[in-house]
C-alpha cells in the first residue's frame, strides 16, 4: 500500500489516479482538503483527510472521505510500503 499525500488542490488527479491502485490511500492535507467538496474524486483507493486541516478550514467531509488524526497518520505512514508527496 502506498500512502500518497496531496497538499495542493491544483494537482493533476487524473494522472495520479492512473498511477495508483485500489490498495493505495490518498491523504488530503493542507489546501487539498478542499477537493473533498467535489462530487467525485478520480482515485481508485481509499481517500482520507487530515482532521486538523479539515477542522481549520471548517469543511464538512462527505461520507466517502474519512478524517484521521495526526496519530493515525503516523500509524498509516509506518504501515505503508511507500509514502509519496504528490504535487
Amino acid at each position: 500500500m502506498k500512502l500518497i499525500s496531496l497538499i495542493t488542490p491544483g494537482a493533476n488527479l487524473d494522472e495520479l489516479a492512473s498511477l495508483a491502485s485500489s490498495n493505495d490511500v490518498l491523504l488530503l492535507r493542507q489546501d487539498a482538503v478542499y477537493l473533498a467538496l467535489q462530487a467525485t474524486l478520480p482515485f481508485p483507493g481509499r481517500i482520507l483527510a487530515l482532521e486538523s486541516d479539515v477542522s481549520w478550514r471548517n469543511i464538512t467531509l462527505p461520507a466517502a472521505i474519512h478524517a484521521i488524526s495526526d496519530a493515525e497518520w503516523v500509524t498509516l505512514s509506518v504501515a505503508a510500503t511507500q509514502c509519496l508527496l504528490w504535487s
